[in-house]
């Protein structure tokens, strides 16, 4: 289970398997420190394990964060003004991250081994000033 809190601004991860009593194990994996004010959150699987991607209205970036907990920060992407909500094509390994203060959409590679891996690829919409 993973979950975005702002106070403190941190992804927390959490091992949510059964433990032999039948309840969640609801332990710690990993917390990590990301920008204030996140908005979105999306995890997908796009051929080098899980990754979570955590968007930040006030900073105009997403972070990009291995979702298993064994790595820290992958990167930090600029995106736009505002990125509000984000979802992962693992087909396309691609992120698309809305950003709302400029009506535009990001696209972001997210294919491993990509020149292009964690960097914005494409910005759809016509962006207002």
């Amino acid at each position: 289970m993973l979950a975005i809190n702002r106070r403190p601004p941190t992804l927390q991860i959490y091992d949510s398997s059964l433990g032999p009593s039948g309840f969640p194990a609801n332990t710690a994996v990993a917390i990590y420190d990301i920008c204030r004010e996140a908005s979105g959150l999306a995890v997908g699987n796009v051929g080098g394990g899980d990754l979570a991607l955590v968007t930040c209205f006030r900073e105009g970036t997403a972070y990009v964060i291995d979702a298993s907990g064994r790595r820290s920060t992958d990167a930090i992407v600029r995106v736009g003004r505002g990125p509000f909500d984000v979802v992962i094509s693992t087909i396309r390994k691609k992120a698309y991250i809305t950003n709302f203060l400029e009506d535009s959409i990001g696209v972001i590679d997210l294919a491993p081994g990509s020149a292009r891996q964690f960097r914005e690829v494409l910005r759809i919409g016509e962006t207002r000033q």
